[in-house]
């Protein structure tokens, strides 16, 4: 498949969607947007600064870091290492990983000629939509306002049990107020880790809708395409790419889980069905997206086996008048005759159009997802239990 005639700013154009977001911009003009790993590193420093650093000092000083003056003291609350210094600056370097694997993905469609130059303009609007939407003020706006919403009321009114002490709120017989570094967590710390969690839930559906919209147009698909999947088949990474984000909320919940096991008396075998449903949700979000192509290949497998069937019906009775049907007349010629080379390529020609997959997912993509989803939980959990244990009832549970 040729690549079709596309002027150079064009190319260059649909390789930076990610990268001409206002918020981007602004991240240039401080020094945090190249993906330069000391500015990455500062980055991450900066906001465990914000997040992490004041719930440390302010435990400290109000005497809940350790000790047993509360049931769960700042520095044995597994959820605080996970959420702010795990999860934060996964999301951190997902900026990075994320921002880069769409800005090739999208740029690939022009690249590859999968988009047919007719269709060009439509594209560069559906590119231009989503680089719109991704980063949005006006998204963003309403995420930072539901995500303070969120945590003040859960933090405030539900997220408390009765009787139960911790750094952040102390027990009915300290009076069973907020802490000073409970408020800072439900002011700063968590609302930051809501909303960019939030956000790139946000960005991960503007992705999506973005592939439907391109799903629509006519892609030149090439049904022999060693992929697989019509030349769709780097899509998959593209969807891998969210890993990280995945490894965060993976971190958050593994903090949450060892929490429970360490001060709530839950056990890792009634844990074990709480991480088969987030793998389950988590991949099948991530996995959605590719449906969409799910009609067009499944029609380019469809037509491509009829072409290349009536093709090679036509090739293999040429091939048998000649050689079969008139012994004596070419037989002597068949060693190293280029018909017999013909003939193979045509069935592996077949092949690959019998191998075409209706969805663009490639195995090992999908792995780096179970992995990102199930990794995080490890550590943290094998800080409450033994990992021989924790893998010994994972696989107990797998068969």
């Amino acid at each position: 498949m040729s690549t079709p005639n596309v002027p150079l700013d064009a190319r260059s154009d649909a390789l930076s969607v990610a990268h001409e977001s206002p918020a981007y911009r602004m991240a240039l003009r401080l020094g945090f947007a190249h993906p330069v790993p000391t500015r990455l590193a500062m980055k991450m420093g900066l906001i465990a600064l914000v997040t992490w650093v004041p719930l440390l000092v302010l435990s400290f000083v109000s005497g809940l870091a350790f000790g047993d003056r509360v049931d769960v003291p700042f520095l044995r609350d597994p959820s605080a290492y996970s959420r702010y210094l795990a999860a934060l600056p996964l999301l951190v370097l997902a900026e990075v990983v994320v921002a880069t694997a769409l800005a090739v993905q999208s740029g690939y469609f022009i690249e590859s000629g999968l988009v047919p130059e007719k269709d060009l303009p439509k594209y560069q609007s559906f590119k231009a939509e989503f680089v719109r939407l991704h980063d949005s003020w006006v998204a963003q706006g309403v995420i930072l306002v539901i995500s303070y919403m969120l945590v003040i009321t859960m933090r405030t009114t539900l997220a408390y049990r009765p009787g139960s002490s911790s750094w952040e709120r102390l027990g009915a017989d300290s009076g069973g107020g907020i802490t000073p570094a409970g408020w800072w967590c439900i002011l700063v710390s968590l609302p930051i880790l809501v909303f960019l969690l939030a956000r790139w839930f946000w960005r991960a559906c503007v992705w999506a809708w973005f592939l439907y919209r391109v799903s629509r147009l006519e892609l030149e698909l090439t049904p022999t395409h060693p992929d697989h999947a019509g030349g769709l088949g780097y899509l998959a990474w593209g969807q891998a790419s969210f890993g990280v984000v995945l490894a965060a909320v993976s971190a958050v919940l593994s903090g949450s889980f060892a929490a429970e096991v360490l001060y709530s008396g839950a056990s890792l075998n009634g844990l074990k069905y709480h991480l088969a449903v987030f793998v389950a949700i988590a991949l099948a979000f991530l996995v959605a997206p590719l449906l969409v192509f799910s009609g067009r290949l499944a029609h380019c497998r469809f037509q491509s086996l009829l072409d290349f069937g009536m093709l090679a019906w036509r090739h293999d009775q040429a091939f048998d008048d000649k050689w079969i049907q008139t012994p004596g007349v070419h037989q002597e010629k068949i060693l190293g005759c280029p018909d017999l080379s013909s003939l193979a390529d045509m069935a592996v020609a077949f092949e690959h159009v019998q191998q075409m997959q209706v969805v663009p997912l490639d195995r090992t993509a999908l792995l780096v997802l179970v992995a990102a989803a199930v990794g995080p939980m490890l550590p943290f959990l094998a800080s409450t239990i033994p990992l021989t244990d924790i893998l010994k009832d994972l696989a107990e549970f797998m068969v």
